[in-house]
Parts: C-alpha cells; structure tokens; sequence
C-alpha cells in the first residue's frame, strides 16, 4: 500500500506504533495519541506527524477535516481490564465516547476506510464452546469488553448509512517485542530476568490464544490495503494455557523459581480460544507465528 493518508488512533501504543513504522516508508502518516499514555518508540520519519490530543476532545474535529485522511486505524484505547475495573467510568469515557468522537468526523469524509480495532475474547465473555466463533453470543463480564463491544455498535450505527467501508477486527491476545509490563508475557520475562517470583492467578489453566504482533500488523494491512468490509476475529486459533506459557519461558530463560498460586482476578475471562476459519477465508492468511516461535523472538529482539 502506498501513497495514502493514514490517520492512526493510539499510534504511539503497541499496536499502533507498530503500524506507524509498517506503514510509514511509502504513506504519510498522522499519529492521534494522549501525551499521557504509554509510549513506545516511533521511527522517525518526514512521513510521520503527531498530534498530542485525547481522542475525547472538541480539537479532534479540525484535526481529521485538515489532514482528510484516506484511512483510519482506531486503536486509541484504555486497554486493561483490570484498570476498567477500578475506575469504569473513565474506560466508558475513552473506549464509548472516544470512539463516538472519531466516528463523528470520519462520516464526514469521502473515499475513507475505517478499521476499528476492537477485542476478541472480552467481548465474547465466558465462551459457551471453543473456540469462538463471531456468531458466539456477544456477553463481556468487565467495563472494558462492555465498552468495546459499544464501540463496535457505534461504528455499525454510525458508518452504516455513510460512504465509508469499515472492518471491526477483533483480535486474540496481542504479544510481541518490546510491549509493556500489563500483559502477561512480558510480566513474565521481566520477572524471570530479574530473578524474581512469578505470580500466577488461579491454577494456571487459564488459557488464551495469542497472536504474534507481526501476524496482526499484516492482516489490518491487507484489510486496508483491499478496502474490506467484515466484523471478523483476529487469531491464531491456537490454545495455549498461561502454565505453559510460564514453562516454556522457563526453560528458554533458565529460571529456577516455582511460580505462587493466587485466587483468580475478578472479570476475566478462564478460557478463551478464537476461531479464524471466517478470516481465512476472507484473507486466505494462514502462516500465524506459532507460540514457541513468537516467544524466542521476543527473547532474541
């Protein structure tokens, strides 16, 4: 994909510096981002441009009808869902009113793609099969999947009746280099090369399927790149329980302490596996970086 106008939400965050820095050789690129949040190193580039604004303020409108871009990636967000816990009325306010924001102006364009970034396993809440697939009963148990689950409703209501074609990707859990300490992978690494002890909540049965940063930057591109119009699942459909997450980091890290055992955190999901025969079908996207694989990456980065 070359020469567009990519608006970016979140773009100084995990997903989306990563697509800032995928995107940024042959397209010029306007980074959306609260000087607030987590920041992660950005390439610097004549390309890029950044604007240090909430998604939430009245500045936003100007902004997007000034720079007119051809393709929106939303993934400004407050991510955690234990943050959205301890204080749920500033998740809505980001994660539901944010995103209204952003969808007020980008109905106004012509010829411009939207792709909203949503979540796989919270907006799903407690599978009733695995793995999930996008006809599984949509029910979050935390603020967070409740609040991206409004978001992906707003952009159905919003955009329906404009000249926009939209995608709603919801992805399984996100890992890769350099991602910050909230999630579970880079927890554990930072512990174990620290030396110190690991904290496992519940039995460590608890399972997820991850995706390798790299699978996902390449899927939103070829969304965006093809201009297509789906509400599909983002995974590897691959299980893996956070035990074996912890033992193969382990072993790769030479640690020698046993993990502590504590009672499982309030709203969040126990297993969760999403399946993507919808997205292979769609994208015929089939070379997923496997678990083993993604995690000696991180390591060797």
């Amino acid at each position: 994909m070359e020469h567009e106008k990519i608006l970016i939400t979140g773009g100084l965050g995990f997903v989306g510096s990563n697509l800032t820095k995928y995107f940024s050789n042959s397209n010029e690129i306007l980074i959306l981002d609260n000087d607030n949040s987590n920041k992660y190193e950005t390439i610097k580039s004549p390309n890029i441009n950044t604007e240090y604004v909430d998604i939430r303020s009245n500045k936003i409108s100007k902004i997007i009808s000034q720079f007119n871009p051809s393709i929106v990636i939303h993934c400004a967000a407050q991510t955690s869902v234990i943050d959205s816990i301890n204080d749920p009325n500033k998740t809505k306010s980001i994660n539901i009113e944010g995103t209204q924001n952003i969808l007020s102006e980008i109905k106004k364009l012509e010829n411009c793609y939207f792709s909203f970034i949503s979540s796989g396993g919270a907006i799903y809440g407690d599978p009733k099969y695995l793995p999930v697939n996008e006809k599984h009963p949509e029910n979050p148990i935390s603020t967070y999947g409740y609040s991206k689950l409004e978001g992906e409703r707003l952009v159905s209501k919003i955009l329906h009746k404009s000249r926009i074609n939209y995608s709603i990707l919801r992805p399984s859990n996100i890992y890769g280099p350099k991602q910050n300490s909230q999630n579970v992978i880079p927890i554990f690494i930072d512990k174990m090369s620290k030396n110190q002890e690991i904290i496992i909540y519940g039995e460590g049965n608890s399972s997820r399927d991850y995706i390798y940063i790299d699978d996902l930057i390449e899927i939103i591109n070829i969304f965006c790149t093809q201009r297509i119009s789906s509400k599909l699942n983002v995974s590897s459909n691959y299980e893996v329980k956070i035990i074996d997450i912890y033992k193969i980091l382990k072993e790769k890290l030479n640690y020698k302490l046993s993990p502590i055992f504590k009672e499982k955190r309030e709203g969040e999901v126990e297993n969760i596996v999403l399946d993507n025969s919808e997205l292979k079908a769609k994208i015929n996207y089939k070379s997923f970086i496997n678990i083993n694989e993604g995690i000696e990456k991180i390591i060797n980065f």
